[in-house]
């Protein structure tokens, strides 16, 4: 049942509340990332220095986890295990359909590593599944999180999502006119000078029941509302893990640890200005001083003459020191992510084993953002399907490197299949040759099949589509070590007889041409070695026995059962040698796909 706007302004303000500390926080570490240090802890920072002077190392690690959690995972919807052709069809295409969402969305652009970001800054990350009804596709949006409230249960489902933002009053009314005369309009009925420039806060409130958008500060006036019509929050979240129900970003505790850098930082720059500035001490027989550039003075005891020193205490530069590691501690960022590489092989102290709480973060980031991402793409295949059933579609992509087109129809083709593997690999957030090394030991050691090494890459790729080109590419490699054995058999098989060398090279020639016009290798030797058809009674094609086309000696004739006609040879005798097909001499290929055919020739005559 969908409840009133009262009801949803009241149930709205008590997630605020609820969510009031978590809102603190997010605020304290957007402004620390941004600069704005007065903002957090006022008066921290003079007048003369209004922003920081030392590396925001919050903002650096942020964006550097950010950029390396932010690869795009391989998508598949295949199964692990497929035995029919219609099976591996369906789910190849349904993978193709995934990987045009998520590009449709612009994930891959730059918006995923907006994302990852977001996950490591404020602790929660969310992706919202909207219609396009330009395109009439699902898109897969990117929201922030500062200002979200989400209602979820305790398998994890969103009941209701609520979003809280402000807007200028002039985007505002552009976007819905009705407004104007609400926010105009001020307590006394007259006119705000000045009312367009004023931020105004919206609240948008979605359950399975109702959509709704409106303004808590203008008596809950509505600015639109509408039923559901998905039935459900097409909202999919990825929450960090902690120890509490409480949402914590991996900076939450850092900032602190920045903003004493900083206020450090300016203590030390003053005490160099106090320094340089410090009055000069002269001795008593001075009686005229001069200063600027090569001033001089006269003086019995120029040793006297001196600034009054100003002694910085040493530990100071110690404390700096110490603020330095402990930030990197909070964030769990190494210093060899920033350069300091001090790694050698006569101490054992590589660089893997100093990065090894750096990639403990970004595994367990992306298995959450990759299972977010799988129930975002689940949505995509629910919501194309209940909205566009009948649609024919031509989607676009690229997959496994390879530019793809593909027409499908949701009711069709996805029908009610919604699952998807999302996986950022066997290794994920480790050193990649290590896991592909890792990998390959397993397969050489027959412990883990190819398909389960193709899906643990971390790369965009269609596993279906991809064994088909590997199986393709190795027929084409065999076919290829068939025909280069046949060519440089045909001089043996010429001097026993068995073929005409003319006929023989002018079809390697017409081979080449067809290759040389763009033509597939199965295709020209299909069109090149086609058998001809003879006549009842022909003499047998030499060739055509080699490549398996059949004669008159191979028929039963009316000599007997099984016998030859008069006047031809029977199959093997002296005038017609045994022939062999291409079947035969292809067989003989080992698992490298190198030949190793081999021919046997037999005569006898007859008695």
């Amino acid at each position: 049942m969908a409840l009133t706007i009262d009801k949803v302004a009241q149930k709205v303000e008590s997630l605020r509340r609820a969510a009031a500390d978590r809102d603190q926080r997010q605020r304290d570490v957007h402004d620390v990332r941004s600069g704005d240090i007065d903002t957090v802890m006022p008066g921290a920072m003079p007048d003369a220095w209004p922003k920081p002077i030392v590396a925001n190392m919050i903002d650096t690690s942020a964006r550097d986890m950010a950029e390396v959690m932010g690869a795009m995972p391989s998508i598949n919807c295949a199964s692990g295990v497929i035995t029919t052709d219609k099976a591996k069809k369906f789910s190849g295409k349904r993978t193709k359909i995934a990987n045009a969402y998520v590009q449709h969305s612009q994930l891959p652009s730059g918006k995923q590593v907006t994302f990852c970001d977001f996950y490591n800054t404020y602790g929660m990350a969310i992706y919202v599944i909207e219609p396009d009804f330009d395109d009439k596709t699902p898109r897969i949006r990117v929201e922030n999180p500062m200002g979200v409230y989400p209602e979820v249960d305790l398998y994890g489902r969103v009941r209701s999502y609520t979003k809280v933002w402000r807007e200028e009053a002039i985007h505002l009314v552009s976007k819905f006119p009705h407004l104007i005369r609400v926010l105009q309009s001020n307590e006394t009925g007259g006119q705000e000078v000045g009312w367009a420039e004023r931020e105004i806060e919206v609240v948008k409130y979605c359950d399975g029941d109702q959509i709704i958008m409106y303004l808590p500060n203008h008596g809950n006036q509505v600015v639109d509302m509408m039923p559901n019509p998905m039935g459900k929050v097409y909202v999919s979240i990825a929450k960090r893990p902690g120890f509490d129900m409480e949402i914590r970003g991996a900076f939450d505790d850092a900032i602190w640890v920045q903003l004493a850098k900083a206020r450090m930082a300016l203590l030390g720059l003053e005490a160099t200005e106090k320094s340089v500035r410090a009055p000069l001490a002269v001795p008593r027989d001075v009686q005229k001083m001069t200063f600027g550039d090569d001033a001089i003075i006269r003086t019995d005891n120029p040793e006297g003459v001196r600034r009054v020193a100003l002694d910085v205490p040493q530990y100071a530069f110690q404390e700096g020191a110490m603020l330095d590691n402990e930030a990197r501690q909070a964030m769990r960022s190494p210093e060899v992510r920033s350069g300091n590489i001090d790694a050698s092989i006569i101490t054992g102290r590589g660089v893997q084993a100093l990065m090894g709480g750096f990639n403990t973060v970004i595994t367990t980031g992306q298995a959450v953002i990759a299972q977010a991402l799988a129930k975002a793409i689940e949505l995509c295949f629910e919501m194309d399907e209940k909205l566009w059933p009948g649609e024919k579609k031509v989607v676009s992509g690229v997959v496994q490197g390879t530019p793809f087109e593909e027409t499908y129809i949701p009711s069709r083709d996805i029908r009610g299949s919604y699952a998807v593997d999302v996986t950022y690999g066997f290794a994920a957030g480790q050193d990649p040759a290590r896991a592909i090394v890792a990998l390959l030991q397993l397969r050489g050691d027959q412990l883990v099949s190819r398909d389960f090494v193709q899906r643990q890459l971390p790369m965009d790729l269609d596993v279906v589509q991809l064994q088909t080109q590997i199986d393709n590419e190795q027929f084409t490699d065999a076919l290829k070590q068939g025909i280069m054995a046949y060519m440089q058999a045909i001089l043996p098989m010429a001097q026993q007889g068995m073929v005409d060398p003319v006929d023989a090279l002018t079809k390697m020639g017409k081979l080449i041409e067809e290759r040389e016009k763009g033509t597939a290798v199965h295709d020209a030797v299909l069109k090149v070695f086609k058998p001809k058809e003879q006549a009842a009674g022909a003499a047998q094609d030499p060739l055509a026995a080699l490549m398996g086309g059949g004669g008159p000696a191979a028929q039963a004739g009316p000599g007997g059962a099984g016998g030859a006609p008069p006047g031809s040879t029977a199959p093997g005798g002296a005038g017609n040698p045994q022939g062999f097909d291409m079947m035969s001499l292809l067989a003989g290929l080992t698992g490298k796909g190198e030949a190793t055919m081999s021919a046997r020739t037999q005569r006898q005559t007859g008695i």
